[in-house]
Order: C-alpha cells, then structure tokens, then sequence
C-alpha cells in the first residue's frame, strides 16, 4: 500500500486530487491533505515520511521551495502547478514530474504509473537531486535588500542588513539582534526576511532563527545529529540546526565563506 501525503493550498482542488488518485490507485492510502508550508514543515518533522508527496508549487503562505528550505523531504515527490513556467522543466527533469492544473486523470496516471516503475534508490536520487537545485536556487536570489527601516520609539531607525547578527521571533514578533548587541522590531516575519536577505550571508537556521555568518564563533557538535551554534553577541536561547539542515548548513558554510 502506498502511503500518500498531499499538500494543496486549494480545498477543491486537494479533494479532486484524492479522488483521482483513489480512483486510478485504489490500494493507495491518502494520509493528509495539507494547505501550508509551516503545515507541511510541521508534519513532516513529526511522522515517518510518506512513499510520495503531491506538492503544490504555490501554498497560501509562501512556495515549495520554502519547504524544501526548512527540511529534507526524502521522499519522491511530484509537483502540481496552475503555472507552465520555464522553471517548471528543471522539475520535470529532477522529480518524478509535475502535473499542469486542472490535472487530467490520464497525466496523473502517467506519473504514478512513472513512480511505480523507479526503484527507491533512484526515487530517492532524484528528490537528492532536486534539493540540490533548490539549493543553486536560493543562492542565485537576485537583488537582496540591503537597507531597513525600524521603528523605535517615535522613529525610525536606518539599518543595513550587515548589522543584523540574527533574527528570531519572541513573543510572537520579529526582533533582530545587532552586532552590538542593541535589539530592534522588525515589522515583517521570518519568511519574508528569509527571501529578502542575501543568502550567502544569512541562513535560516531553524524556524525561530536567522543567523548572520559574522556573528557565528563556535559550532558545536549536539544530541541528535543536530549542530549548537554559538554566536557573538551571545544568544540568550540555544541556536540549533537540526539534522536533516546540518548538511545544507556546512555546504552555506564552507563553500561561501
């Protein structure tokens, strides 16, 4: 029995999609139908990944890649889309495939019957593969906000982004650190900082942090697998990668310093 995982921002469309497959894979075992990237994010980090994902290339709050960023699937994975976008062909070629919205029952046959006929070693290469691109991707992110505007108190406070030493989220807003340790809000959310942020200096550590490469001092070895990133100015709270980035994070760490 295959296990599926769906994630689709559109209701209809989600159920549309789990009737077509149960109609084309009886035997197949619908496990969720989600709606978001933090959903996603949260799911996968707390159940046995499913045999294979349906993912859609926009969500209500962000895109695929924003999943792809945070974790490692590891499972095959083909993508839905409403958009014939150029990029679209690098997924065709590195996932098992992606489906044109409104999906016809014939394509999704044509996939399905494609994941069958892989074995998991080259299933899993593939979704390999694709993180790889994901991760060219983020790094070739045009055009990176350099200046902010925060406010404090009745102004506001001209930075640039090379002040930052991290960014995290307390009670329930962003503050960024500066490198001398002075604390402002920032009126926008990790994600959005996340896309805004040049890449070959700020990383998104988990999804309470994103940390400046001038501010990391020691990387520690922890429980799990997992990396304990200790910074200057030092973080009140501990500052983890977790196992499945702690890949991502030497390659961001080594290949652009």
């Amino acid at each position: 029995m295959t296990q599926i995982l769906i994630i689709e921002d559109e209701v209809p469309a989600g159920e549309y999609l789990m009737q077509l497959i149960q109609r084309i894979d009886p035997k197949a075992e619908i496990l969720d139908v989600l709606e978001s990237v933090e959903l996603a994010v949260n799911w996968l980090t707390s159940n046995p990944a499913p045999d294979l994902i349906f993912l859609d290339v926009q969500l209500g709050d962000g895109t695929c890649f924003q999943i792809f960023e945070q974790i490692s699937i590891g499972c095959p994975v083909i993508f839905t889309t409403a958009h014939d976008e150029y990029a679209m062909r690098a997924f065709k070629l590195n996932s098992i495939d992606y489906l044109l919205k409104p999906i016809r029952q014939e394509s999704l046959k044509f996939a399905i019957d494609k994941y069958y006929q892989l074995n998991e070693e080259n299933a899993i290469g593939k979704v390999k593969y694709l993180e790889e691109l994901m991760y060219s991707q983020i790094l070739n992110r045009k055009n990176p906000r350099r200046s902010f505007l925060v406010p404090f108190r009745d102004k506001l406070i001209p930075l640039k982004d090379t002040d930052f030493a991290w960014l995290t989220i307390r009670n329930s807003v962003v503050v960024a650190t500066l490198h001398d340790d002075r604390n402002f809000v920032v009126d926008k959310n990790l994600e959005e900082l996340e896309n805004q942020l040049d890449p070959t200096n700020f990383f998104r550590a988990n999804r309470q942090f994103i940390i400046a490469r001038e501010c990391i001092r020691e990387i520690e070895l922890y429980f799990n697998g997992r990396l304990l990133v200790r910074t200057s100015p030092v973080s009140a709270n501990q500052i983890l990668i977790s196992k499945e980035r702690v890949p991502v994070f030497k390659k961001w760490f080594e290949e652009l310093s």
